[in-house]
């Protein structure tokens, strides 16, 4: 009987285990050197599931950029008037030039009554204002009244067809005579009826009032 020596055996089964031993322990290394810096693990089912639960912002539902509003304009300041001038006022009506300029000589002449002596005043205008020969009281309004009515008042003649108002206004009597704007004029006047009464209260700057002494 052949007897069999186990020892042989016995080594040759380590050796292999130490040469198995070598590959695992650089599996093992290579393992580690993945975990440290090289690529990430595949993720795993439950992992997988909890990313797919979560929703994915829509990108049409995003908030576009607000629409930019335009900045306010500075207001304009208004272009600078030029100053108006003020609109000259009229004088006063009393110390109004009179409309045209009038140039006049007259002598004035009242009479209270027939038994009285007339008294006369010499009337100057020069551009419708009193002139320097002129000795009548109210030489300026005289003048002005010469002004307003003009030449056609002191050489018109009395009209018959009027109808004149029968009253009586008093013994008083006047004249003016002289020239007006170079035409000649000679009036009369008395207080005899309502049409004298009329003429005589048109010119009393120069005659008076009518009654007056």
């Amino acid at each position: 009987m052949t007897s069999t020596d186990p020892t042989p055996t016995a080594g040759r089964a380590r050796t292999a285990a130490r040469r198995a031993l070598i590959p695992l322990a650089a599996l093992t290394l290579a393992l580690a050197a993945c975990d440290q810096g090289g690529p990430a693990p595949e993720p795993t089912d439950q992992e997988t599931s909890v990313q797919s639960s979560t929703p994915t912002p829509d990108d049409s539902a995003a908030p576009g950029p607000a629409p930019s509003s335009p900045a306010p304009s500075a207001p304009s300041s208004p272009a600078p008037s030029a100053p108006s001038s003020p609109a000259p006022s009229a004088p006063p009506a009393s110390t109004a030039p009179p409309a045209a300029s009038t140039n006049a000589l007259l002598t004035v002449s009242v009479q209270q009554d027939a038994s009285s002596d007339p008294v006369q005043y010499v009337l100057e205008c020069v551009d419708g204002v009193s002139g320097p020969a002129s000795t009548h009281p109210n030489a300026d309004a005289a003048c002005a009244t010469v002004a307003r009515l003009g030449t056609a008042f002191f050489t018109a003649r009395p009209n018959k067809d009027v109808v004149c108002t029968q009253q009586y206004g008093g013994p008083q009597t006047g004249s003016i005579t002289g020239e007006i704007d170079g035409t000649s004029v000679a009036g009369a006047f008395a207080l005899t009826d309502g049409c004298q009464i009329s003429r005589w209260t048109s010119v009393q700057d120069l005659l008076g009032a009518p009654g007056g002494q």
